[in-house]
């Protein structure tokens, strides 16, 4: 039988313990609401890095989407290769570095890296896209170096060649094309050529579509009208155009039709300015030098030394003398029953590449319908 002495020591009051577990049950609560802050500290910074995120992102797309909307001519001008870079500013001081890279002729890949946040820390990110786009610009395939509604002569020491040639010193034209006619004309219209063999390299044909009116008012997705509603370029009389500008800026006067020349003396900031320039009425050309599309609602007479590289298209006569050059095609519609006429030592060369610059002023950038866009990072 247990003594008194040992019951009353087992059974001796526990102080202290109450407070030990209240202790306990404070630093476990501690640590539950230290795990819960640290959480919502965490989901808090992971929220506001998402938004960082998203808004580097829609800068990125915001620069790309704006590039493309705001397409120059210069860059459809690019030689394969090269890169053309932009730095657009949005609201914030967030921006995006867009740059653009030809690949082909008619592709180009379109790289946006936005930027959001900046020095701002923990809260600056970087975004990139890409996107593969397609230039669409009207497509013309004439019939020769010279298609001809009327009568063709060609007489003296002109030479006129069917052979696809690159302009002289332009550097993106490699393989673009294939040779053609040097003439092409309505069935029935009398065509003389003095000296066949060095004055027509290529030969001549008589094509039905040369025939055809229509030939001389539609131009791919374009018409005679839709060019003369978008000429840039307005003139008259007997002009000598010159190129005006600096190695990186073309000015835009009426007496400046572009550079065709590359190298020593040319204007480099006009190489990718093609204008579309309209004659309401008669002109004459004895000077100067120009590229892109001339159209003349009336005669054209070209004499002297002036060089043009594109497409020149005639409502009436065509009479070229001199030692005009011309790197491109022309094409005649003879509307007032008068003909072609070629004489002296005009030197024109059908150039594919030409033709298809000569548009680049209406060329239009348009998304791929495959993979043409993906976030990069």
């Amino acid at each position: 039988m247990m003594s008194p002495s040992v019951r009353r020591r087992g059974s001796r009051p526990r102080r202290g313990t109450a407070l030990l577990l209240v202790l306990v049950a404070m630093v476990v609560l501690a640590v539950l609401s230290s795990a819960a802050m640290m959480t919502a500290f965490q989901e808090a910074r992971s929220s506001r890095a998402a938004q960082i995120q998203q808004r580097a992102l829609s800068v990125a797309e915001y620069g790309l989407n704006l590039q493309l909307t705001n397409w120059t001519p210069a860059r459809s001008a690019m030689a394969n290769g090269a890169i053309d870079s932009t730095i657009v500013g949005v609201a914030s001081g967030d921006s995006a570095t867009v740059r653009i890279q030809r690949l082909t002729s008619r592709t180009f890949n379109v790289i946006s890296v936005g930027r959001a946040g900046i020095d701002n820390g923990l809260l600056e990110a970087q975004r990139q896209v890409s996107l593969l786009v397609q230039v669409s610009a009207p497509s013309v395939k004439p019939g020769g170096l010279l298609t001809s509604y009327g009568a063709v002569d060609i007489q003296g020491s002109p030479s006129v060649t069917g052979k696809n040639t690159t302009p002289p010193g332009w550097t993106s034209c490699a393989g673009t094309g294939g040779d053609t006619v040097a003439v092409s004309y309505r069935p029935g219209a009398s065509i003389k050529v003095q000296k066949p063999s060095s004055q027509a390299v290529g030969g001549t044909k008589a094509d039905p579509r040369a025939g055809d009116t229509s030939t001389y008012n539609t131009f791919g997705t374009e018409t005679w009208n839709s060019l003369v509603a978008r000429a840039n370029v307005l003139v008259s009389g007997n002009p000598s155009p010159t190129p005006s500008g600096n190695s990186t800026e073309c000015f835009s006067y009426s007496s400046n039709w572009g550079e065709p020349t590359r190298g020593t003396g040319s204007v480099a900031g006009c190489y990718g300015y093609f204008p579309i320039i309209y004659a309401a009425g008669n002109l004459q050309l004895s000077n100067g030098r120009g590229q892109g599309v001339l159209l003349v609602n009336g005669s054209l007479k070209i004499t002297g030394n002036f060089a043009f590289v594109g497409l020149i298209v005639v409502r009436d006569e065509l009479d070229i003398a001199g030692n005009m050059s011309l790197h491109g095609a022309a094409m005649s519609r003879n509307a007032n029953g008068t003909g072609t006429r070629f004489r002296g030592n005009a030197t024109m060369a059908y150039s594919r590449c030409a033709v298809d610059q000569a548009f680049s002023s209406l060329a239009t950038p348009v998304r791929t319908k495959q993979r043409a866009w993906s976030t990069v990072y």
